[in-house]
């Protein structure tokens, strides 16, 4: 079979949303806004296994630290320097990132169109990513956005 450009992108449950990401980098960052047809001036959230993950990133700071503290593991994600970091509350995604590292993750849909509810709806949407993992349950809810400069809260979960 054919590789295709997709190949590093994966659509996975997590503890809010169906989600569509992969591994950080500049190029899994254009291909998601390529498959979703999102505007490249939205930011993408980064899942990480842990606080010392996040804490691998330039734009990490002790405001973040004091957040994570707080409300991780869960459904907040904490926005530092421009940048969203969640570390969610899902065991086997966890381990998923603990082993591949952090990943870039957006909800699962074409921009501005619903999320998909389940795996079967996303992969009918997205044929080309192969790489499909069923975590456990979803609560359908986007997580909660804190601006850790502020502790202001962007959105509500």
């Amino acid at each position: 079979m054919k590789n295709s450009k997709f190949d590093n992108l994966i659509i996975s449950t997590t503890d809010t949303v169906l989600g569509l990401g992969g591994r950080v980098s500049e190029d899994t960052k254009k291909l998601i806004f390529e498959i979703k047809k999102r505007d490249p001036n939205k930011k993408l959230i980064i899942l990480v296994a842990s606080i010392e993950q996040a804490r691998k990133f330039s734009e990490w700071n002790q405001k973040a630290e004091e957040l994570a503290k707080k409300y991780w593991p869960g459904a907040t994600t904490i926005v530092v320097n421009n940048q969203g970091f969640r570390m969610p509350n899902q065991l086997k995604l966890l381990e998923y990132l603990e082993y591949n590292g952090p990943i870039y993750m957006t909800s699962c849909n074409i921009s501005n169109e619903p999320v998909c509810d389940s795996i079967e709806k996303a992969k009918k949407i997205f044929p080309e990513i192969k790489n499909v993992y069923n975590f456990g349950k979803m609560s359908q809810k986007p997580s909660k956005i804190i601006r850790a400069e502020d502790n202001k809260i962007l959105r509500e979960g």
